[in-house]
């Protein structure tokens, strides 16, 4: 199979997957905390900045989440539009060193906004007593997301990495 020439369509692609997973999001339990989800489609913007470059991992990131929040009408989603872009830039930023594990890192990114902007509007209190098992969720949950990152871009590289990015 051949390189994919038009990143517009795998952009698109993973523009399109993320408010189109968010509803079976709630099916992937943490298991490391009650209650909590794993949310995979986060890791959208990122394929989509490694393959094709920052200002498609922004697009993928900004407007994949804002179509989740149209579709789902949900706050921490609303939250999730500027991390989610950020995060998409930074792999965009990072995978023109074609390094799969400082790509799938810019996770982190995400995670650590998402946290500090929900606890800095109110949106999430973390009781002094659950920050442990906070913390080992986010872990266990950032490490999920890293796996499966590297797992995918290994899987893809071949077909959608482009060396023309932007």
């Amino acid at each position: 199979m051949k390189p994919l020439k038009n990143p517009l369509i795998g952009v698109s692609v993973f523009t399109i997957l993320f408010p189109a997973m968010t509803p079976l999001m709630q099916y992937i339990p943490n298991p490391m905390v009650p209650g909590a989800i794993v949310s995979l489609n986060m890791i959208l913007p990122v394929l989509a900045g490694h393959f094709y470059g920052p200002l498609s991992g922004l697009i993928a990131g900004g407007l994949g989440v804002w179509l989740a929040v149209i579709f789902q009408a949900d706050q921490f989603y609303i939250v999730g539009v500027f991390s989610m872009a950020v995060t998409g830039a930074a792999a965009g930023w990072a995978g023109k060193y074609r390094s799969e594990l400082l790509s799938a890192s810019t996770i982190i990114i995400a995670h650590a906004l998402n946290i500090l902007t929900l606890t800095r509007i109110g949106l999430l209190a973390i009781p002094p007593e659950q920050v442990g098992a906070m913390a080992l969720g986010l872990a266990t949950e950032t490490i999920i997301d890293v796996v499966a990152i590297v797992l995918i871009i290994v899987l893809l590289k071949q077909w959608l990495y482009q060396r023309e990015r932007w």
